[in-house]
């Protein structure tokens, strides 16, 4: 019984350490402004910063893999999606844990999401979910909120 209550303890030990090796400076930090193009068309920018060592997966990966890139705008009557959100050329590699290629980016990353400007004022409100890894470790999907105000020019 006594070897069985060591080994329970030392698995969450570890666990415990991998929690604790997940600190602020290994986070995606994100940053989103709206560009105005003219009166009438704006457009979203959806800046990544990827610490070192570490890379994010890409929009339009497998659908069977646990990898998850979104983004989702909430509806509001002063702005109109066009078209989907882009994003730049990914890098790609065959992820061996998975047994299937996957698209990533490392260090920075701009996204970005045209927009057509519908009233004077209003909020844009979305979420980006996404999914980062270095070598070693995933951090399970996470989401970044924002909101960004429409103002008339």
């Amino acid at each position: 019984m006594n070897k069985l209550a060591i080994l329970m303890i030392t698995v969450l030990m570890m666990f415990c350490s991998y929690s604790k090796g997940q600190t602020s400076n290994s986070q995606v930090t994100w940053e989103c402004i709206l560009k105005r193009k003219s009166p009438d068309e704006g457009e979203i920018s959806m800046k990544a910063k990827i610490p070192q060592g570490w890379h994010m997966y890409a929009l339009g990966n497998s659908p069977q893999s646990p990898i998850k890139m979104n983004f989702k705008f909430q509806h509001d009557k002063s702005y109109e999606l066009v078209g989907k959100v882009t994003q730049p050329t990914p890098l790609r590699k065959f992820e061996k844990v998975l047994g299937i290629p996957v698209t990533y980016f490392e260090n920075d990353v701009e996204f970005s999401q045209r927009i057509k400007i519908k009233g004077k004022n209003g909020t844009i409100r979305g979420t980006i979910q996404f999914m980062q890894c270095s070598d070693e470790i995933c951090i399970p999907p996470q989401d970044f909120g924002f909101a960004l105000k429409i103002f008339s020019l």
